[in-house]
């Protein structure tokens, strides 16, 4: 008799294949048998009309803080997720010297918007070195598998010193101590090793992150490492050359995936022929919608955070009052009239090769001089209503112009900057504007959509767990199921199987995760069952339930009648059961 039988789903079993009617039989937190009847169990779940696919594997979030605090990980352990891999894009938490603890934790509120405040009091620093951190971390239980990566940043600060964080090349020593670290952190259990070189992510003082600039020596010397011991995912943000970037997975045992960006799409039909021709393992990384962000005056970004008059007036007040406030037709015109605090604008720096530009003129993102980028990009906001749109309720993410501020300024008779003052004060302030950075450039998902379909990319970069008042992402998994497998009407959708391989067998493949992503006897037991018409969410909102009540938007899915995470009902009807079968997973040694 077997502990569950899922009986007469909708079955989409994260092959690739196509969808059949059946029943899952899960003995021991193993699946036991799938097919047309698979025998009595202790416990049965009606999913007649309900898919049942594979947990979600995340592959790109930022929980590294919240892993100390939150065994649940919310949000995404409201949306299907029963494994995340964290540690990406270079920033993280080991190794470290005692001194900079602080420095890491201003580095990732930096980079990823997540509040220092509630790092500092959530976190127990526990470690210096990556396997101590893995230590630290491993005794905790939690809804879902965790798989960690190590990130450069970090490393590299750690090697180097304050020399880590300047634009300075390693000695030939110091490369050497980078590979044993690499090779070390590996053999304790990390899946790969992180890097960032994009340079839009910048400290808070304005300067690029550490490693940056980092020389392809560097690089590959960190790939070393990991090749040393014995293989594992190497995960980059940011431009790189294509051909170097396949020398790197040439290496033993080596994976590479990266963030793939407008722009990207035509280099990926040579990548496809090139990587299948010669069996490297290259995986470019994708999201079902464009790179955005979410403002509201709760927001960490929106248009007046740098209006002096909006600082000066309303900008410490409590929400309902600063709203309130602003509705004063003296203060919305002092506010609309006012200069923006431009201090720290990176375009008026010295040595800014560039000077002044347009709100659509991005060359001066590859000068390095240090500095915010911050006005330029309100700038941009501002300066496009066309394309920044009210997301509505419930919320659209593939608006058309009729949602944008501009069509809202035509429609009142008013001007872009009124409008935009507007709606963020309307509806108590709980009005949401979404502005995508990249991926809607032509106003609607049509590029996205060809990333969904294309047979070598990753449904990847939730970045659950970052950006936490300026995006809510976490629930990306349940939205591209959704909205490319049921709702969108502008265009084309995506085969559910699709879909549900991208996020399940596909990512479990790239870091070698064989037991898990498929639906077949003999797999980890880790099971959605969705009700598809249900599946829904309402439009993001502020809460304030960090450590120290730090804020970040949240939103709360809804259409998981279960989710199973090793053999155990983690979620039902939306609900958390209090079980947490969920661990760190370390990375076999030696294995690829």
């Amino acid at each position: 008799m077997h502990d569950i039988a899922i009986r007469n789903g909708r079955v989409i079993d994260g092959s690739g294949g196509p969808e059949y009617q059946g029943d899952i039989g899960i003995d021991g937190g193993k699946i036991a048998a799938v097919g047309a009847d698979v025998g009595p169990a202790r416990r049965e779940i009606d999913a007649a009309g309900k898919l049942v696919t594979p947990g979600w594997i995340d592959m790109h979030t930022h929980f590294d803080a919240q892993v100390s605090w939150d065994p649940y990980l919310t949000p995404s352990c409201w949306n299907g997720v029963t494994t995340i891999v964290m540690g990406n894009c270079g920033v993280g938490f080991a190794p470290v010297h005692p001194k900079d603890r602080d420095w890491l934790m201003d580095l990732m509120d930096a980079v990823e918007d997540i509040p220092a405040i509630a790092m500092s009091a959530g976190m127990e620093w526990a470690w210096e070195t990556f396997p101590q951190y893995l230590d630290a971390i491993d005794h905790k239980p939690r809804v879902m598998d965790v798989l960690t990566q190590l990130p450069h940043c970090a490393l590299r600060c750690y090697v180097m010193g304050e020399r880590g964080a300047e634009d300075i090349q390693p000695t030939d020593d110091e490369l050497a101590e980078m590979t044993r670290i690499v090779r070390q952190g590996i053999e304790a259990g990390a899946f790969g090793v992180s890097s960032n070189r994009l340079l839009a992510h910048r400290t808070k003082a304005g300067e690029l992150i550490p490693g940056t600039l980092a020389r392809y020596p560097e690089i590959e010397a960190i790939a070393k490492g990991a090749a040393e011991a014995g293989g594992g995912v190497l995960q980059f943000v940011g431009p790189f050359e294509r051909e170097w970037l396949y020398s790197i997975a040439q290496m033993d045992g080596i994976s590479v995936t990266y963030l793939m960006g407008e722009g990207g799409r035509e280099t990926l039909d040579p990548l496809e022929e090139k990587a299948y021709a010669n069996g490297w393992r290259v995986y470019p990384q994708v999201r079902g919608r464009g790179t955005m962000i979410i403002m509201n005056l709760e927001a960490s970004l929106h248009p007046y955070m740098i209006n002096y008059a909006y600082r000066e007036l309303v900008g410490s007040l409590p929400m309902a009052e600063r709203i309130r406030k602003m509705r004063d037709p003296d203060v919305r015109a002092k506010i609309l009239a006012s200069d923006w605090d431009l201090t720290n604008d990176v375009r008026l720096k010295p040595g800014n090769k560039y000077g002044e530009v347009g709100p659509d003129d991005n060359t001066f993102v590859d000068d390095t001089t240090p500095g915010s980028r911050l006005p330029w990009l309100l700038e941009r906001i501002i300066a496009n209503p066309a394309k920044v749109y009210v997301l509505g309720d419930p919320p659209n993410y593939e608006p058309d112009e009729s949602a944008s501020v501009a069509a809202h300024a035509a429609r009142r008779g008013i001007s872009a900057d009124q409008a935009f003052y507007d709606l963020l004060t309307e509806d108590r302030g709980q009005t949401m504007l979404i502005h995508y950075l990249e991926g809607y450039s032509q106003g609607n998902l049509e590029y996205m959509a060809g990333m969904m379909r294309h047979p070598i990319t990753r449904n990847g970069l939730s970045d659950a767990g970052a950006h936490v008042g300026a995006i809510c992402d976490a629930h990306m998994p349940s939205w591209n199921l959704a909205f490319w497998g049921r709702d969108r009407t502008r265009g084309a959708k995506v085969p559910l199987e699709t879909i549900v391989n991208k996020q399940t067998r596909g990512p479990a493949e790239v870091y070698g995760l064989l037991d898990r992503g498929l639906l077949q006897p003999g797999m980890r037991a880790d099971v959605n069952v969705i009700d598809f018409e249900r599946l829904s969410w309402p439009p993001p909102h502020i809460v304030y339930d960090l450590p120290e009540s730090a804020k970040r938007f949240m939103q709360r899915t809804v259409g998981y009648d279960y989710t199973i995470c090793k053999g155990e009902v983690v979620l039902e009807h939306d609900e958390l059961t209090g079980a947490l079968p969920g661990r760190l997973v370390r990375r076999p040694h030696g294995s690829s």
